[in-house]
């Protein structure tokens, strides 16, 4: 098993615990306006996750080989860039069971491709995602990780300004 597999576990589970305590008010409270609540945040990365994992499992399962080059992700680390999300997440409030349940079924997408593929198996095989173009497939598991840790730092950050309100 590959660090990346093992990360985005790990990662998740930091995610779970990073909204646990919360109330259903903390949860869907902005911080400001223009800025998303941890309940958007969270439904970001279900989101994302499930657009990612849908195309990177989509290139496994095609009979295009075409290589790529591992793409630069350190676009992740630097936390104070403002980076604009595709897709707004809904506005709606949410429970923190709600949130659970679009995390664990965007996961069944990840858990379907790391079962059913292996990084020799995917060999040759690409994705194109929007912001970094063609990539090599299997690189989807750090992609994912570095954007869920992204968004963790965010919603600490965002809990740290709903409680000074």
């Amino acid at each position: 098993m590959r660090m990346w597999e093992m990360n985005v576990k790990d990662i998740r589970k930091k995610l779970e615990e990073s909204f646990e305590a919360l109330t259903f008010e903390e949860l869907n409270e902005k911080p400001a306006p223009g800025e998303w609540s941890i309940a958007q945040i969270v439904l970001h990365l279900a989101g994302a996750e499930t657009r990612f994992m849908k195309l990177a499992l989509e290139a496994a399962e095609s009979q295009q080989v075409m290589e790529g080059e591992e793409v630069d992700l350190s676009v992740f680390e630097d936390k104070n860039k403002k980076l604009k999300a595709p897709i707004d997440p809904p506005e709606d409030p949410q429970t923190r069971e709600q949130l659970l349940t679009a995390l664990h079924t965007s996961r069944r997408l990840t858990d379907q491709f790391l079962e059913g593929h292996t990084e020799d198996s995917l060999s040759g095989k690409t994705m194109d995602h929007h912001q970094f173009g063609i990539m090599p497939v299997w690189q989807v598991l750090e992609l994912l990780g570095r954007h869920e840790e992204r968004h963790i730092h965010q919603i600490q950050e965002t809990k740290n300004k709903i409680s000074m309100k």
